[in-house]
């Protein structure tokens, strides 16, 4: 049988029909196992509504390899969570787009290359090159697993190494009240800005946003001198039907107390109230903790994402070739998280 431990993996469950047929005594239901109760699971098909599945009449059930995530299930979650995330500068090239933010993010500060380049791999880094050299910044891309297999390859044969490797995780959600101590509010306000704000306020400000679609889940907790203090906080942001969810965080001090669960389920029937039908997460693969955790909770992988960008070596040559490049705003690429 299955239990909590399974959800948001694919399975297969053989059900006991009520009323069967002559040769026709079970039904099976392959899906995603959503959630697990003492007399109900719910499972969603790939093609087709949930189906809430009686226990007592679960004759089978075991877990299942995932299916390959499609293509075109990866391109479209890659532009809607770009959406969520802007750049303050973009610039098109063909089909890919080029981000820049002062540093903030590899996210807002990388090339967005879900398609193949025009004009030949050659030219197109070449541009690459030459737009971020102009701005200062280490020349960086986003390669969204096997959609950009062939890049992936072709830049590391030309030495630029890999770093931060991602894990895109999804769960479907529904509209429902949410009734726990989080408030979700759509201003992103100075005690937030400032944790999530990776010491450059200003330029996080214009990426994180403000108003409309986007909403800043918060906890405030009374601390050890009796103030009032922001314990747990998380940003979320809508683009079509997905929210993506992003800077969950919890103070030290207020950890091991469900608060980063909490707001990540207020940030969840936010967005369903906002029209979104699945939320998004991205962790760091390394992050084995939360990994397990947003499984638990109801998260499955869809994918992974890594950067790729000019080895140090290489981002000297480069800079011995005439490329004007700023030092400090090369080590705050080179620092900045994903």
């Amino acid at each position: 049988m299955l239990g909590p431990e399974y959800v948001g993996r694919r399975v297969a469950v053989r059900i006991r029909l009520d009323d069967p047929r002559p040769g026709r005594r079970f039904t099976d239901v392959t899906g995603e196992l959503i959630e697990v109760g003492a007399e109900h699971w719910r499972v969603l098909p790939a093609a087709g509504a949930v189906v809430t599945i009686d226990v007592a009449a679960v004759v089978a059930a075991r877990p299942i390899p995932p299916k390959p995530t499609p293509f075109s299930e990866i391109l479209e979650l890659e532009r809607a969570l770009a959406a969520t995330w802007p750049a303050l500068e973009t610039e098109r090239l063909g089909g890919w787009v080029l981000r820049y933010a002062e540093g903030f993010s590899r996210r807002a500060n990388s090339v967005l290359a879900p398609t193949a380049p025009e004009g030949g791999l050659d030219a197109a880094v070449a541009a690459v090159e030459a737009w971020y050299g102009a701005r200062g910044a280490r020349p960086l891309f986003a390669l969204s697993g096997p959609v950009t297999k062939r890049l992936d390859a072709e830049l590391a044969a030309r030495g630029w190494v890999a770093e931060a490797e991602t894990a895109v995780m999804t769960r479907p959600i529904e509209e429902a009240a949410y009734e726990g101590e989080a408030v979700v509010d759509d201003v992103l306000g100075p005690e937030l800005l400032e944790q999530l704000g990776r010491g450059a306020p200003s330029v996080a400000a214009a990426v994180l946003g403000s108003g409309p679609g986007r909403g800043y889940a918060q906890i405030q907790r009374e601390g050890e001198d009796g103030a009032l203090a922001l314990a747990a906080r998380g940003r979320g942001a809508v683009s079509g039907e997905l929210v993506a969810i992003t800077g969950i965080g919890t103070l030290p001090a207020f950890r091991r107390r469900g608060l980063g669960t909490e707001i990540l389920r207020a940030l969840e029937a936010w967005g369903a109230g906002a029209g979104a039908r699945r939320a998004a997460l991205q962790v760091e693969a390394d992050n084995e903790a939360a990994i397990a955790m947003y499984r638990r909770l109801g998260y499955a992988e869809r994918y992974r994402y890594h950067y790729r960008g000019p080895a140090a070596q290489a981002l000297a040559a480069a800079l011995r070739a005439g490329f004007a490049l700023c030092s400090k705003a090369i080590f705050v690429a080179l620092s900045s998280r994903p």
